[in-house]
Protein backbone atom coordinates (compact mmCIF):
# COMPACT_ATOMS: atom_id res chain seq x y z
CA UNK A 1 0.00 0.00 0.00
CA UNK A 2 1.18 3.11 -0.77
CA UNK A 3 2.52 4.97 2.10
CA UNK A 4 0.02 8.69 2.11
CA UNK A 5 -3.04 5.88 2.25
CA UNK A 6 -1.61 3.75 4.82
CA UNK A 7 -1.62 6.49 7.43
CA UNK A 8 -4.53 8.20 5.62
CA UNK A 9 -6.09 4.89 6.44
CA UNK A 10 -4.87 4.65 9.96
CA UNK A 11 -6.20 8.30 10.51
CA UNK A 12 -8.99 8.57 12.61
CA UNK A 13 -9.19 11.86 13.67
CA UNK A 14 -10.87 13.14 10.07
CA UNK A 15 -7.76 15.32 9.60
CA UNK A 16 -5.91 15.36 5.77
CA UNK A 17 -2.67 13.63 6.12
CA UNK A 18 0.75 13.56 3.81
CA UNK A 19 4.00 12.08 3.58
CA UNK A 20 6.88 14.49 1.81
CA UNK A 21 10.55 14.27 1.59
CA UNK A 22 12.88 17.04 2.74
CA UNK A 23 16.25 17.23 3.17
CA UNK A 24 16.55 13.45 3.26
CA UNK A 25 14.04 13.22 5.70
CA UNK A 26 10.76 12.13 5.30
CA UNK A 27 7.92 14.42 7.30
CA UNK A 28 4.20 14.19 7.62
CA UNK A 29 1.90 16.97 7.17
CA UNK A 30 -1.11 16.92 8.66
CA UNK A 31 -4.27 19.11 7.50
CA UNK A 32 -7.20 20.01 9.97
CA UNK A 33 -10.19 21.80 8.91
CA UNK A 34 -12.34 21.48 11.55
CA UNK A 35 -12.18 22.48 15.21
CA UNK A 36 -9.02 24.81 14.47
CA UNK A 37 -8.94 26.19 18.00
CA UNK A 38 -9.45 22.74 19.94
CA UNK A 39 -6.87 21.17 17.30
CA UNK A 40 -4.17 24.02 18.29
CA UNK A 41 -4.47 23.47 21.86
CA UNK A 42 -4.21 19.53 21.33
CA UNK A 43 -1.05 20.44 19.39
CA UNK A 44 0.14 22.27 22.18
CA UNK A 45 -0.34 19.74 24.45
CA UNK A 46 2.05 17.29 22.30
CA UNK A 47 4.90 20.04 22.14
CA UNK A 48 4.60 20.41 26.05
CA UNK A 49 4.90 16.27 26.84
CA UNK A 50 8.14 15.57 28.55
CA UNK A 51 10.06 12.11 27.80
CA UNK A 52 9.56 9.77 30.39
CA UNK A 53 12.05 6.87 30.65
CA UNK A 54 10.48 3.38 31.67
CA UNK A 55 12.11 0.07 32.27
CA UNK A 56 10.58 -0.86 28.73
CA UNK A 57 10.31 1.55 26.67
CA UNK A 58 11.73 5.41 26.42
CA UNK A 59 7.95 7.38 26.30
CA UNK A 60 7.87 10.61 24.23
CA UNK A 61 5.49 12.62 21.74
CA UNK A 62 6.15 12.78 18.13
CA UNK A 63 7.65 16.54 18.01
CA UNK A 64 5.72 19.27 16.22
CA UNK A 65 7.97 20.97 13.75
CA UNK A 66 5.88 23.49 12.23
CA UNK A 67 2.46 24.80 12.70
CA UNK A 68 0.62 27.51 10.23
CA UNK A 69 -2.65 28.22 11.39
CA UNK A 70 -5.30 29.70 9.25
CA UNK A 71 -9.02 30.56 9.97
CA UNK A 72 -10.13 28.07 7.71
CA UNK A 73 -7.13 25.43 8.35
CA UNK A 74 -4.31 24.52 10.59
CA UNK A 75 -1.44 22.94 8.80
CA UNK A 76 0.85 20.62 11.34
CA UNK A 77 3.88 19.49 10.23
CA UNK A 78 5.96 16.53 12.06
CA UNK A 79 8.81 13.78 11.60
CA UNK A 80 7.61 10.34 10.32
CA UNK A 81 8.34 7.95 12.55
CA UNK A 82 9.01 4.31 11.82
CA UNK A 83 7.54 1.78 13.82
CA UNK A 84 4.88 -0.72 14.51
CA UNK A 85 1.29 0.87 14.99
CA UNK A 86 -0.94 0.47 18.16
CA UNK A 87 -3.71 -0.81 16.06
CA UNK A 88 -1.12 -3.41 14.29
CA UNK A 89 0.50 -4.85 17.44
CA UNK A 90 -1.87 -8.34 17.84
CA UNK A 91 -0.45 -9.22 14.68
CA UNK A 92 3.23 -8.04 14.79
CA UNK A 93 3.69 -7.51 18.12
CA UNK A 94 4.59 -10.36 20.59
CA UNK A 95 4.25 -11.02 23.83
CA UNK A 96 7.22 -9.28 24.90
CA UNK A 97 5.97 -6.40 22.92
CA UNK A 98 2.41 -6.69 25.13
CA UNK A 99 4.56 -6.49 28.15
CA UNK A 100 6.33 -4.30 27.36
CA UNK A 101 3.02 -1.70 26.64
CA UNK A 102 1.50 -3.08 30.01
CA UNK A 103 4.76 -1.87 31.99
CA UNK A 104 5.20 2.02 29.86
CA UNK A 105 1.65 2.28 30.88
CA UNK A 106 1.88 1.77 34.04
CA UNK A 107 4.92 4.34 34.41
CA UNK A 108 2.63 6.49 32.51
CA UNK A 109 -0.13 6.49 34.28
CA UNK A 110 1.86 6.52 37.70
CA UNK A 111 4.11 9.41 36.75
CA UNK A 112 1.01 11.91 35.74
CA UNK A 113 -1.05 10.86 38.71
CA UNK A 114 2.26 11.82 40.62
CA UNK A 115 2.24 15.35 38.65
CA UNK A 116 -1.65 15.97 40.04
CA UNK A 117 -3.55 18.18 41.96
CA UNK A 118 -6.32 16.50 43.22
CA UNK A 119 -9.37 19.14 42.79
CA UNK A 120 -12.94 19.16 43.02
CA UNK A 121 -14.49 19.46 39.85
CA UNK A 122 -18.19 20.71 39.80
CA UNK A 123 -20.66 17.94 38.28
CA UNK A 124 -22.46 20.46 36.33
CA UNK A 125 -19.55 20.18 33.71
CA UNK A 126 -20.40 16.16 32.95
CA UNK A 127 -23.77 17.58 33.18
CA UNK A 128 -23.62 19.79 30.37
CA UNK A 129 -21.61 17.50 28.19
CA UNK A 130 -24.03 14.95 28.55
CA UNK A 131 -26.88 17.04 27.67
CA UNK A 132 -25.00 18.06 24.51
CA UNK A 133 -24.70 14.33 23.71
CA UNK A 134 -27.76 13.62 24.12
CA UNK A 135 -28.87 17.09 21.57
CA UNK A 136 -26.40 15.47 19.23
CA UNK A 137 -27.81 11.54 18.93
CA UNK A 138 -31.35 12.89 18.35
CA UNK A 139 -30.75 12.00 15.19
CA UNK A 140 -29.64 8.20 15.45
CA UNK A 141 -31.01 7.72 19.00
CA UNK A 142 -33.08 4.87 17.27
CA UNK A 143 -29.40 2.57 16.95
CA UNK A 144 -29.10 2.27 20.24
CA UNK A 145 -31.98 1.13 22.88
CA UNK A 146 -30.33 1.21 25.98
CA UNK A 147 -28.53 4.14 25.24
CA UNK A 148 -31.40 6.54 27.04
CA UNK A 149 -31.07 4.18 30.27
CA UNK A 150 -27.71 4.40 30.35
CA UNK A 151 -27.71 8.47 30.32
CA UNK A 152 -29.81 8.16 33.56
CA UNK A 153 -27.56 6.17 35.32
CA UNK A 154 -24.89 8.10 34.71
CA UNK A 155 -26.53 11.17 35.78
CA UNK A 156 -27.16 9.69 39.25
CA UNK A 157 -23.60 9.53 39.49
CA UNK A 158 -23.58 12.91 39.04
CA UNK A 159 -25.40 14.13 41.35
CA UNK A 160 -22.65 15.19 43.46
CA UNK A 161 -19.56 16.62 42.34
CA UNK A 162 -16.26 14.65 41.66
CA UNK A 163 -12.94 14.44 43.20
CA UNK A 164 -10.14 14.02 40.77
CA UNK A 165 -6.58 14.25 39.65
CA UNK A 166 -6.15 17.24 37.53
CA UNK A 167 -3.05 16.77 35.50
CA UNK A 168 -0.93 15.53 32.22
CA UNK A 169 -3.52 14.01 30.01
CA UNK A 170 -2.99 12.50 26.35
CA UNK A 171 -6.92 12.79 25.95
CA UNK A 172 -7.35 10.18 23.60
CA UNK A 173 -4.60 7.18 24.73
CA UNK A 174 -5.86 4.28 22.22
CA UNK A 175 -3.22 2.17 20.82
CA UNK A 176 -3.88 3.92 17.67
CA UNK A 177 -2.02 6.46 18.79
CA UNK A 178 1.09 4.73 19.60
CA UNK A 179 3.98 3.50 17.76
CA UNK A 180 6.61 1.40 18.89
CA UNK A 181 10.42 1.63 17.18
CA UNK A 182 13.35 -0.42 16.58
CA UNK A 183 15.41 1.93 19.45
CA UNK A 184 12.69 0.59 22.27
CA UNK A 185 10.84 3.98 21.94
CA UNK A 186 7.00 4.66 22.57
CA UNK A 187 5.93 7.62 20.57
CA UNK A 188 2.64 8.78 21.33
CA UNK A 189 0.88 11.17 19.34
CA UNK A 190 -2.58 12.64 18.03
CA UNK A 191 -3.40 14.54 21.53
CA UNK A 192 -6.73 15.79 21.97
CA UNK A 193 -7.61 18.88 24.19
CA UNK A 194 -9.90 17.10 27.05
CA UNK A 195 -13.06 18.29 28.96
CA UNK A 196 -11.51 17.14 31.62
CA UNK A 197 -7.72 17.13 32.02
CA UNK A 198 -6.74 14.14 34.73
CA UNK A 199 -5.07 11.23 34.01
CA UNK A 200 -8.17 9.34 34.48
CA UNK A 201 -9.21 10.51 31.27
CA UNK A 202 -6.29 8.51 29.98
CA UNK A 203 -7.14 5.79 31.58
CA UNK A 204 -10.84 5.39 30.66
CA UNK A 205 -9.58 5.85 27.19
CA UNK A 206 -7.15 2.52 27.77
CA UNK A 207 -10.38 0.86 29.49
CA UNK A 208 -11.99 1.82 25.78
CA UNK A 209 -9.34 -0.19 23.95
CA UNK A 210 -8.30 -2.76 26.01
CA UNK A 211 -11.13 -3.62 27.47
CA UNK A 212 -13.91 -3.20 24.85
CA UNK A 213 -11.75 -3.65 21.90
CA UNK A 214 -12.31 -0.37 20.27
CA UNK A 215 -9.28 -0.68 18.05
CA UNK A 216 -10.18 -4.11 16.76
CA UNK A 217 -14.05 -3.80 16.12
CA UNK A 218 -13.87 -3.50 12.54
CA UNK A 219 -10.99 -6.64 12.21
CA UNK A 220 -12.25 -10.63 11.56
CA UNK A 221 -13.06 -12.78 14.20
CA UNK A 222 -9.57 -14.03 14.23
CA UNK A 223 -7.50 -10.61 14.48
CA UNK A 224 -9.96 -9.37 16.67
CA UNK A 225 -9.31 -12.33 19.23
CA UNK A 226 -5.39 -11.86 18.69
CA UNK A 227 -6.82 -8.30 19.93
CA UNK A 228 -8.11 -9.62 22.65
CA UNK A 229 -5.48 -12.03 24.07
CA UNK A 230 -2.67 -8.73 23.27
CA UNK A 231 -4.79 -5.77 25.63
CA UNK A 232 -5.35 -9.02 28.54
CA UNK A 233 -1.47 -9.26 28.42
CA UNK A 234 -0.67 -5.53 28.14
CA UNK A 235 -3.38 -3.88 29.84
CA UNK A 236 -1.70 -1.81 32.91
CA UNK A 237 -3.15 -2.77 36.41
CA UNK A 238 -2.50 0.24 37.40
CA UNK A 239 -5.87 1.61 35.91
CA UNK A 240 -7.67 -1.11 38.81
CA UNK A 241 -5.66 1.49 41.63
CA UNK A 242 -7.28 4.02 39.96
CA UNK A 243 -10.62 2.75 39.86
CA UNK A 244 -10.17 1.85 43.97
CA UNK A 245 -9.05 5.24 44.55
CA UNK A 246 -11.71 6.93 42.53
CA UNK A 247 -14.41 4.30 41.83
CA UNK A 248 -17.17 6.94 41.13
CA UNK A 249 -14.77 9.03 38.84
CA UNK A 250 -13.25 6.08 37.04
CA UNK A 251 -17.20 5.24 35.86
CA UNK A 252 -18.02 7.92 35.24
CA UNK A 253 -15.39 9.03 32.83
CA UNK A 254 -15.05 5.30 31.53
CA UNK A 255 -18.94 5.64 30.65
CA UNK A 256 -18.39 9.24 29.06
CA UNK A 257 -15.72 7.92 26.92
CA UNK A 258 -18.04 5.67 25.27
CA UNK A 259 -21.05 7.68 25.28
CA UNK A 260 -19.34 10.67 23.57
CA UNK A 261 -18.55 7.77 19.99
CA UNK A 262 -22.23 8.13 19.37
CA UNK A 263 -23.25 11.05 17.67
CA UNK A 264 -20.64 10.30 15.23
CA UNK A 265 -21.72 6.75 14.43
CA UNK A 266 -23.29 6.46 10.81
CA UNK A 267 -25.66 4.43 10.69
CA UNK A 268 -24.60 2.47 8.11
CA UNK A 269 -21.60 1.26 9.78
CA UNK A 270 -23.54 -1.69 11.35
CA UNK A 271 -20.19 -2.93 12.84
CA UNK A 272 -19.67 -0.02 15.19
CA UNK A 273 -23.57 -0.35 15.69
CA UNK A 274 -23.11 -3.47 17.40
CA UNK A 275 -20.16 -2.80 19.29
CA UNK A 276 -21.51 0.16 20.75
CA UNK A 277 -24.27 -1.66 21.99
CA UNK A 278 -22.40 -4.53 23.12
CA UNK A 279 -20.28 -2.12 25.24
CA UNK A 280 -23.22 0.26 26.30
CA UNK A 281 -24.12 -3.21 28.26
CA UNK A 282 -20.92 -4.18 29.55
CA UNK A 283 -20.18 -0.65 30.72
CA UNK A 284 -23.59 -0.97 32.38
CA UNK A 285 -22.42 -3.97 34.55
CA UNK A 286 -19.12 -2.38 35.49
CA UNK A 287 -21.29 0.98 36.79
CA UNK A 288 -23.50 -1.43 38.64
CA UNK A 289 -20.53 -3.95 39.71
Amino acid sequence: MDINKKIQAASHSGASLKVMKKNEKFIVQKTVYESIARNKLAVEKQQRFTKLLTSSYEILSIPIDFIDEKPEKLVIKMPYIEGVGGDSMPNKGTRITANNIKVALNSYLIDALAKSEVKTISSTIVLNKIQEIEKNTRHNIHLFPSLNYIISQLKECCLKDLTLPMGPCHGDLTLSNMKVTQENKLYIFDFLDSFIESPLQDAAKIIQDMIYGWSFRKEKSSLRLKGQLFCKKAYPNFIDTLIQLYPREMKVLEIMTLLRIAPYIDESDSVTINWFNKSLCKSLKRLEG
